[in-house]
């Protein structure tokens, strides 16, 4: 999924993805570089979105995200590869980005069920990496914008899959729109909980303009 138009921007959620730096160093000093990195993706995202705040709280250091004080929702993944940084005004929500790679079939099996894999086109063939990583980012997005994490996995079902860009989850009864786009082996997706139809979504990607 591509920008808006620039008059269509006002009002969308702009997530910034960018590349991680320092990625060579011990684990420890490679995941600082990730959280530092996805903290300046958040501040320019708040930036073109016209958040006023310039500082994002969690309840610890794996907590969940707090509501800057202006009442702002906000929201970070990264890895090695690249990281992403998002902020609402209307509401949780969340991101998540995921290297599309082959995984085991335990772990498919365990995370989809039969249909789940049959919607992101499973047949004779098993379900393929991409398959795998839009389910994947969609379930965490989802939890992400719910605050529960992934101790809630069980609890989102792929109900449907609307185009290459869109795909809806269940939550607990609820139905979420989740939202996509690709970056070189990564896919890419975001979640806002109190949506009632897909949002406006601004992907500011490395290499494009912002506009």
């Amino acid at each position: 999924m591509g920008a808006l138009p620039p008059d269509s921007r006002q009002g969308a959620i702009h997530v910034v993805v960018a590349p991680t730096p320092d990625q060579d160093g011990p684990a420890p000093a490679r995941v600082r570089a990730q959280r530092g990195a996805a903290r300046e993706a958040l501040a320019r995202a708040a930036a073109l979105a016209g958040c006023p705040d310039v500082s994002f709280e969690k309840t610890s250091e794996r907590g969940r995200p707090v509501p800057t004080p202006s009442g702002w929702h906000w929201t970070i993944s990264h890895d090695r590869w690249f990281v992403a940084g998002a902020v609402c005004e209307g509401g949780p929500l969340g991101v998540d980005l995921e290297h599309v790679a082959l995984r085991r079939r335990e772990l498919v099996e365990r995370v989809a069920d039969q249909e789940e894999r049959r919607l992101l086109g499973e047949g004779a063939a098993p379900l393929d990496s991409v398959g795998f990583a839009r389910l994947w980012t969609s379930k965490e997005a989802v939890l992400k914008a719910e605050g529960i994490g992934l101790p809630g996995l069980t609890r989102t079902r792929l109900v449907a899959v609307d185009g290459p860009h869109l795909t809806w989850v269940d939550y607990d009864g609820a139905r979420r729109a989740v939202l996509h786009t690709h970056l070189a082996e990564h896919m890419i997706s975001l979640c806002v909980r109190e949506a009632a139809t897909p949002p406006r979504v601004v992907w500011h990607l490395p290499g494009e303009s912002a506009g």
